[in-house]
């Protein structure tokens, strides 16, 4: 019996290091802020210094400039240094945003259009979008923030805005 105890248990950890249990993702979370106030509603995106996209991981800012990164679904991060890119844009113009659960959204689609995430606009309207924050934190090549991941501890994001 101890024996066929041993061997299951051998077997289990044989199966978790294959499988990759214990998804190696470092959990991140922090704080941006711009001039020293907090950022809502911010999309925060940690590009590896690889250049690598397929590794992307992102966040989106509460009403008190934290974030928690994840992707498909998982919540942290690779190991690794990565370059901080940080956005935030105002759509101008056009219909208006069309967000799931708005009237307008609702009655858009029982005319058939095609189902548009958060951000989409209203059909018949011409809009632009524009920057909320310094464009020199909207682009992974000219981005002046970087991160390690692990961090050292909460991840403190302190635009400028000049």
């Amino acid at each position: 019996m101890l024996r066929r105890v041993a061997g299951f248990a051998a077997l289990l950890l044989v199966m978790a290091s294959v499988t990759g249990c214990g998804s190696g993702l470092a959990s991140v979370e922090g704080v941006v802020t711009l001039d020293g106030t907090p950022v809502q509603g911010a999309t925060v995106t940690f590009v590896p210094d690889s250049g690598s996209v397929s590794q992307v991981i992102s966040g989106q800012t509460d009403a008190s400039g934290k974030f928690v990164l994840g992707s498909g679904g998982k919540s942290g991060a690779p190991a690794g240094n990565y370059k901080v890119v940080v956005t935030k844009t105002e759509v101008i113009g056009g219909g208006g945003e069309m967000k799931p659960g708005d009237p307008k959204y609702l009655e858009a689609m029982k005319k058939g259009m095609p189902k548009m995430g958060p951000g989409a606009m209203m059909p018949g309207g011409a809009s632009s979008s524009k920057s909320l924050l310094p464009a020199i934190y909207a682009s992974a090549d000219r981005t002046p923030v970087t991160q390690k991941v692990p961090p050292d501890g909460p991840v403190k994001i302190e635009l400028k805005s000049k």
